[in-house]
């Protein structure tokens, strides 16, 4: 996997350098909104990468949609990354199950792969053994 390379930090956006020398800025609004940037447009969705407020723990979100509009240049990393350090929050995913839930935070495609790796790297709260509770959570 590449490692997107932080080349600026202002507050609430970072630009990263990705292969190519592109430079991509991630920006994450009052609302955790994360957009994602190219020279000066936007590129992808609004609910690209989607984080959703734990209803009982204000410092703790679900991760609910992991999508980044250019893959395997280490963004989805810097993303949660940078999501962590500007809230100050712990994230956390749910485990591929197979279940498709209405808050899309259930996984597809690579994302039970990617989740693995953050949770390795310690970016995501490992809740794999925690059972039915976090399953039930919505």
């Amino acid at each position: 996997m590449a490692i997107a390379t932080l080349v600026k930090d202002n507050d609430n956006e970072r630009i990263y350098k990705i292969s190519g020398n592109r430079l991509i800025t991630i920006k994450i609004d009052d609302f955790s909104e994360i957009t994602y940037w190219e020279n000066g447009s936007q590129i992808g969705n609004d609910e690209d990468f989607v984080f959703l407020e734990d209803e009982f723990d204000s410092d703790r979100y679900l991760l609910a949609r992991m999508y980044v509009p250019i893959k395997g240049e280490g963004l989805g990393r810097a993303t949660i990354e940078f999501f962590s350090e500007y809230f100050s929050a712990t994230v956390w995913a749910r485990t591929f199950d197979g279940i498709e839930r209405q808050d899309g935070s259930h996984l597809t495609e690579d994302a039970p792969g990617f989740v693995d790796k953050m949770i390795e790297e310690g970016l995501l709260e490992d809740n794999r053994d925690k059972g039915d509770f976090y399953d039930d959570y919505e």
